[in-house]
């Protein structure tokens, strides 16, 4: 495959076609997409000024989407220029109620479409067709003030709701969550239209005809997710990061998107490891083999996140012949040793041949971990001084320019659990020096932390998190704004990606 250079990519820029960048296809979903909000529009428009007496419309399509797809919210019926509130609500599994705001204006003809038009105040600010969903906050709407606001993050610092977890379940993930989104006139005019109209949304986490398979061979632990319909489809090995487990929210995800993906467990999951230390490469290998192998190809692609996204540079560099293009999200640029307990030890993180790979070891000597992480400034500059103080001859540097398939970067500006957009530069200076002969793309998202690669439906506290297995509160980074965007890009670009070079495999 020939080289196609080195781009430094924004999320306004990227490969391809952007999102924003599709042709009106007439075949395409996205197409369709399009003319069903259009068309939604134009019959309110016909009939709006004729139903005005009749009292406010809410139009919420379609009434049932998966996570990945756009919602569209319109209120029609409105007086001209009437402040105009909605509110979304739901519950989550443990009881706990989620509620968002946004306040707008109505249009000359009566019309609010979240999609053009500017929440002035609320959980969230400015035009976003996916505010109402993803600023959702821990309390029921009518606490939802202004100082309930600004301090819902200290009320509930790491409380995200149990169906986004990066882990849940799949039997819960089968049950759609229901969003109810009311719509009412407020302001100086709510007297004049005083009933609110309320509309209901089921939000899927797994599309129908997706196939859920346990893996348990010899050694090998995950959870094969497969794309329903004809194949061939591309195939996905998930690599987790330093929480381990399996992510079978994602791979169903990605399922949902015609790709088969497999959740690979390697570390604290029934039959492997507690810790990630003394890992196998060969044990991916294995993982890799058995998934080609399955489907009757000769390769699959890699995606993996944080420590998962070190992991899949590493092994895309270490077996090559086996992986047909790399999606590395918020990683490291050097192999950094094992983890992930509370009580670290130096100890390498990854092994070849029985023999460890030489790491960059922890920091911490006589501070506690969670010390550093809770002053993630600290621990930023700290693992910025690893990934940038050695040169490329260095041992603990990943020799990605062994990797022979298109690469994809993401990443944070805004990262704190470490420096992965400098990181991801830094691998792209080692591919240039050295010619690599394949794609290579970065993604950096202004304003976005280590949450990025993961679509989740509540995103206004994707800034934090805790970690189970270290036990202390941790800061992802970021603003929930910028959280949200650059998690709904990264992911379909990261789609297109897998599909424009999986295919592409010889």
């Amino acid at each position: 495959m020939a080289g196609i250079g080195f781009e430094w990519k924004s999320a306004a820029d990227g490969f391809g076609k952007g999102r924003n960048e599709l042709e009106a296809d007439p075949m395409s979903s996205q197409f369709f997409s399009m003319f069903r909000r259009t068309s939604l529009v134009l019959v309110l428009l016909v009939s709006g000024n004729a139903a005005l007496g009749a009292g406010l419309q809410l139009h919420v399509s379609p009434a049932s989407r998966l996570l990945t797809e756009e919602a569209s919210v319109i209120v029609g019926g409105a007086p001209p220029g009437a402040e105009i509130t909605l509110e979304a609500t739901m519950t989550d599994r443990g009881g706990q109620a989620w509620s968002s705001r946004g306040v707008y204006y109505a249009s000359r003809e009566g019309f609010v479409d979240t999609s053009k038009a500017a929440s002035v105040s609320g959980t969230y600010r400015g035009v976003d067709g996916e505010g109402l969903f993803w600023s959702m906050l821990p309390m029921p709407a009518e606490m939802l003030t202004g100082a309930s606001i600004a301090n819902a993050g200290t009320q509930s610092a790491r409380r995200i709701p149990d169906f986004d977890s990066w882990n849940a379940g799949y039997d819960l993930r089968k049950v759609p969550v229901k969003v109810r989104i009311r719509a009412r006139v407020s302001g100086a005019l709510a007297s004049a239209v005083p009933d609110a109209v309320e509309a209901t949304q089921s939000i899927h986490f797994v599309a129908a005809g997706v196939g859920r398979i346990p893996i348990s061979e010899e050694e090998l632990r995950g959870v094969l997710f497969v794309a329903p319909g004809e194949g061939p489809h591309p195939l996905v090995l998930v690599v987790t990061g330093s929480g381990g487990g399996a992510y079978e929210g994602v791979a169903a995800l990605l399922a949902s998107h015609g790709i088969t993906a497999m959740a690979l467990a390697h570390f604290n999951y029934p039959g492997r490891p507690d810790q990630l230390i003394n890992l196998p490469l060969e044990y991916f290998q294995g993982a890799m083999r058995w998934l080609a192998d399955r489907y009757g190809q000769q390769r699959v692609a890699l995606f993996g996140v944080s420590r998962g996204g070190e992991g899949v540079l590493l092994i895309a560099s270490t077996f090559p012949e086996q992986v047909s293009a790399v999606i590395a999200g918020v990683p490291s640029n050097m192999v950094f040793a094992g983890c992930c307990t509370a009580d670290l030890q130096p100890a390498p993180a990854w092994t070849l041949n029985g023999e460890p790979l030489p790491y960059v070891p922890w920091f911490f000597n006589d501070i506690r971990p969670s010390d550093i992480w809770n002053n993630s400034q600290e621990a930023r500059d700290i693992y910025l001084r690893d990934m940038v103080a050695h040169d490329f001859d260095d041992s603990r540097w990943i020799p990605v320019e062994n990797i022979r398939a298109p690469i994809l970067l993401v990443s944070g500006e805004a990262d704190a659990i470490w420096p992965s957009n400098i990181a991801s530069q830094r691998v792209l200076e080692r591919l240039a020096a050295k010619n690599f002969a394949y794609p290579a793309h970065h993604l950096e998202y202004a304003g976005a932390g280590h949450a990025v690669n993961f679509p989740m439906l509540v995103k206004s506290l994707a800034d934090r998190g805790e970690s189970d297995q270290q036990g202390f509160a941790l800061s992802f980074g970021g603003t929930p704004a910028h959280n949200a965007h650059a998690q709904s890009d990264a992911f379909h670009r990261m789609i297109e990606f897998i599909r424009l070079y999986e295919s592409e495999q010889d």
